[in-house]
């Protein structure tokens, strides 16, 4: 993938985010004030007269890009100055309708540039994140406000800075701003690094061409080693010896002139860019081959693994699967998993192999001492991620492909028995704690499933409840008319106006939390001297009896909420007797 594509991509993901998870423009979500309370409108910066600057036209803005095409140096003769963290909008008929815009990462530190004196500068107050505000002048609410605010003669219409700050917002609380903020900012960065390798590429594109062209450097002389033979076609790529040597037998001869006169324009970086501009038309032998040439021909040491942007590509991914609808606790998880990897590899990712995986979960395993379950949970973590470098065009094939799942020793688990349920209903101490275990022992809900549940999700009078599941998929679960009894007498004696189900005994009665929940029945199952009680066990144990009881195995599925039916197998555990039963029917 170019390093242009990946930045219009990158640019998506942040709109999204923006438009999806802050909602700054939703002024349904409550809280509503102006945009004046979080940004400050054309800042003062100081320039002195005649003091050489860069300058910023208003050609150069972009109309979907967040970097400029290009400046110039000149003495400051007047204009709008801004610094690093400003975002720059054109205020004036069409270009303000064109979406000319960008945002200001490009510049040294403490260095202050000016451009036109029709920019509308926007930057964050009191630590709020300004990343956000290239996103706020991107969304088509606030432009669409932005022109019809305008005022002037026809054809020289223009927008004040007092109208953009008066724009009315929803603003999210700190946390959430100050999350978000840090995502929009590693992706306006990664933006930012991609813009100026295309500048560094461009330059050096421009001044060997003539030379190559004109014969001024002569390929035909440069010799290198033979490649292996192979067959000529391997998924569609050229052979090794048509294609990739001869790339890099001019690669070389032209890097090598380069070298002598400008050295300082090439590097690590520019091999690595090379490389992933080759990916898509190299399988991986022929890539490290083609590296190989270059670091030794260019007498360059071997390229080491790049941290950021193998943390940059995490990011990325994460942000992928949020926006696919994963849980926060599954994005979590993939974050501590993969973070782990890389800290422990120094093979840069598009040269990682399932040798180099194979090894790493081998030893993963010897030396933390887990289980065969963890080990694969691992795995599908790292087959997940490089699948999606391999989807988005970063790496050329997924190295975990040929690993298969590892396989672990089934064993019997534990459900809880018609007595035991009896003890701890017995045991419970508030009607909450009753209601609680009531719901999850009939429904087999699970608990990130119970603290999601609001007071209007239960209907008691047909004894069902809407569910929000994994993946954010609602679904129906059915409780018994025990829960439905319980469940009342928890919400007559409730005095508090939040709209959770299941809310904190004391102080302010927030909404109970999993940990708690699982603090909660760990600490009545010691109380009570049963072995192991946590919420899922009420779910295996509902899942259990259920099958057992005859109902079919499909319906089961349905109501725990699983896609594939597998997965309901392995909570259900028929109990050895009915085995024993139904052999005697069926078989004598």
């Amino acid at each position: 993938m170019s390093p242009d594509v990946a930045n219009g991509h990158l640019l998506e993901i942040g709109q999204s985010i923006f438009d999806e998870k802050l909602k700054l423009c939703d002024l349904t979500e409550g809280n509503v004030g102006l945009l004046g309370d979080i940004a400050e409108g054309n800042p003062r910066r100081q320039l002195s007269k005649g003091e050489i600057a860069k300058y910023i036209d208003m050609s150069s803005l972009s109309t979907t890009g967040s970097y400029p095409s290009g400046w110039i140096e000149k003495a400051y003769n007047g204009g709008m100055r801004f610094a690093n963290g400003d975002t720059l909008l054109a205020r004036i008929t069409p270009c303000l309708e064109n979406g000319k815009a960008s945002y200001v990462n490009f510049l040294n530190e403490s260095e202050v540039a000016f451009g036109s004196t029709e920019y509308i500068i926007l930057t964050g107050k009191d630590g709020i994140s300004n990343e956000i505000f290239y996103f706020l002048v991107r969304n088509s609410n606030f432009i669409e406000y932005m022109v019809g605010h305008m005022n002037g003669s026809s054809g020289r219409q223009r927008v004040s800075v007092k109208d953009a700050l008066n724009y009315p917002i929803h603003i999210p609380e700190g946390k959430t701003l100050k999350a978000i903020g840090q995502r929009l900012s590693m992706l306006l960065n990664s933006v930012s690094a991609n813009s100026k390798q295309i500048k560094k590429l461009s330059q050096l594109r421009d001044a060997l061409l003539p030379k190559l062209m004109s014969g001024e450097i002569d390929v035909s002389k440069v010799e290198l080693p033979t490649p292996l033979e192979q067959n000529s076609a391997t998924n569609g790529r050229l052979s090794a010896r048509r294609f990739v040597f001869s790339v890099a037998r001019i690669m070389h001869a032209v890097f090598v002139h380069a070298l002598s006169e400008r050295s300082h324009m090439i590097g690590n970086n520019t091999i690595e860019s090379i490389l992933k501009a080759m990916q898509n038309t190299l399988d991986a032998r022929q890539l490290k081959q083609l590296k190989s040439v270059l670091s030794v021909n260019l007498n360059t040491e071997t390229i080491p693994d790049n941290d950021n942007e193998a943390n940059e590509l995490l990011n990325s991914f994460l942000t992928a699967k949020e926006l696919e609808g994963c849980s926060e606790r599954t994005l979590k998880y993939y974050d501590s998993t993969l973070t782990h990897y890389l800290k422990e590899t120094f093979v840069p990712l598009p040269q990682v192999d399932t040798e180099q995986l194979r090894t790493y979960l081998a030893e993963y395993q010897t030396t933390h001492t887990v289980g065969k379950v963890t080990v694969d949970n691992i795995r599908r973590i790292l087959s997940t991620f490089f699948s999606w470098l391999e989807d988005e065009d970063y790496i050329v094939k997924s190295p975990a492909r040929k690993i298969r799942r590892v396989k672990a020793p089934i064993r019997v688990k534990e459900t809880i028995s018609d007595e035991d349920m009896e003890r701890l209903r017995d045991g419970c101490e508030t009607p909450r704690d009753l209601a609680m275990i009531d719901l999850l022992s009939s429904t087999g809900m699970r608990v990130g499933e119970l603290v999601k549940l609001d007071r209007n999700s239960i209907n008691l009078i047909e004894r069902e409840c809407i569910v929000q599941g994994k993946g954010n998929k609602e679904r129906k679960a059915y409780f018994d008319a025990r829960a439905k009894l319980h469940l009342e007498e928890y919400l007559q004696g409730r005095n508090d106006d939040n709209p959770a189900l299941f809310v904190s005994l004391s102080g302010d009665h927030e909404r109970i939390a999993i940990c708690s929940v699982e603090s909660r029945l760990r600490s009545l199952g010691r109380k009570l001297q049963l072995p192991r009680i946590h919420p899922h066990k009420f779910r295996r144990t509902m899942a259990t009896n259920a099958i057992n009881r005859g109902m079919p195995v499909e319906q089961v599925q349905k109501l725990l909420g699983h896609v594939k039916i597998d997965t309901t197998m392995q909570y259900a555990l028929v109990s050895q007797s009915n085995v024993k039963a139904s052999h005697r029917k069926y078989l004598g």
